[in-house]
């Protein structure tokens, strides 16, 4: 199987670490924006000045980095690459595998960004359970985390092109910050999340992988 692979032709071991961390720092996360603890209140410090201004230089940096963060194009770009792994594997189960990823994990971000109700800092207050609000997790950190990390599973990127997907992930959770569009605990929140979500996508293709037999091998511990 030539997919799935990292570039130096072996499948990439699972990282078990960064799921268990991720997991634990959005578990975390959420108890002090329950409890109203220390992150919250950092929190209302970095937008006691106000928002961020929305023109200049650092405003189309952010704005552009933001854009990671885009279900339509990272979710797009996954579906792409879901497509363009099932057919060089021939293997019609990854397509609809990673198809009910893309929509299973977009309806887990979503359900939870309701079930929060959080008014993001353009409303100018900080409140949970607001009818119509949408803030925590930040859906843009979020998706980045989730379908760029299945991005580099489904092409078996190299280390240094999976190493260029992770800054930007962590530049899509930095821009929404820089950005004004979400609270600091949104984008860790997203962030944890999407990766624990990417990286239970990235399971999925890897048990494809295993399951297939490689071309020519053994099947069954039969001799070669």
């Amino acid at each position: 199987m030539q997919v799935l692979r990292s570039g130096g032709g072996r499948l990439l071991s699972p990282p078990y670490a960064l799921p268990l961390l991720a997991a634990v720092l959005t578990v975390a996360t959420t108890l002090d924006v329950l409890a109203g603890g220390s992150l919250r209140r950092f929190d209302a410090w970095v937008f006691a000045d106000g928002l961020p201004p929305r023109t200049g230089a650092w405003h189309l940096f952010w704005r552009t980095v933001v854009n990671g963060g885009q279900y339509w194009l990272v979710g797009g770009l996954t579906a792409l690459a879901a497509l363009w792994a099932s057919r060089r594997a021939r293997d019609p189960w990854l397509l609809a595998g990673a198809a009910v990823w893309l929509v299973a994990s977009e309806l887990v971000i979503r359900a939870a960004q309701i079930a929060f109700g959080r008014t993001p800092p353009l409303s100018g207050r900080d409140v949970l359970f607001a009818d119509g609000y949408l803030s925590y997790p930040s859906g843009h950190a979020a998706n980045a985390a989730a379908c760029l990390t299945m991005l580099v599973a489904l092409t078996g990127a190299s280390r240094r092109r999976a190493a260029c997907a992770h800054v930007l992930i962590v530049g899509v959770a930095v821009a929404v910050v820089a950005l004004g569009y979400h609270w600091p605990t949104d984008a860790l929140a997203g962030w944890g999340l999407g990766t624990v979500l990417g990286c239970a996508g990235r399971a999925l293709v890897r048990e494809r992988a295993r399951r297939r037999p490689a071309p020519g091998g053994a099947r069954d511990g039969a001799a070669p």
